[in-house]
């Protein structure tokens, strides 16, 4: 479907807008629904309040996302970022999956992070910290857990 409006682009969004006092439903595209359309500031918890904004791909807007929690597509994702980020802060203990390890494995994953930190410490020049990590690194390559 075209956009009612600009008579160019597809729509992506149904609207009901109040002109004059008179509401009137329109099919429009992203671009003129972001001039025609002004949504109220909402709010998703007391600390995080943001302008309500919309997908400029599908059209999905953040209040249809929080109402629903799902997106209408892909781009959805980077469109609604700081309330999917702050959703996440307090559904998950962090934002980036990390995956579970199996336990055979787990041992080598920690070699593996603690030379990472290693050599961070030997490039800042802490030597506190390269010793500490030097010696939990002798204890679980010699079999040792502390």
């Amino acid at each position: 479907m075209i956009c009612e409006n600009c008579k160019e682009r597809n729509a992506t969004s149904f609207c009901q807008i109040k002109i004059n006092g008179k509401i009137v439903q329109k099919y429009l595209c992203g671009q003129c629904r972001s001039v025609l359309v002004s949504d109220d500031e909402i709010s998703v918890n007391p600390q995080f309040r943001i302008k309500n904004q919309f997908c400029h791909n599908c059209g999905t807007t953040l209040k249809d996302f929080i109402a629903s929690g799902y997106v209408g597509c892909e781009h959805c994702y980077s469109e609604f970022e700081p309330v999917i980020k702050q959703a996440l802060k307090g559904v998950q203990k962090n934002q980036t999956h990390q995956g579970k390890v199996p336990t055979r494995f787990a041992k080598k994953q920690e070699i593996l992070q603690l030379e990472e930190l290693l050599d961070k410490a030997m490039q800042n020049q802490d030597l506190m910290q390269v010793n500490r990590l030097s010696i939990r690194l002798k204890n679980l390559k010699g079999g040792n857990d502390d």
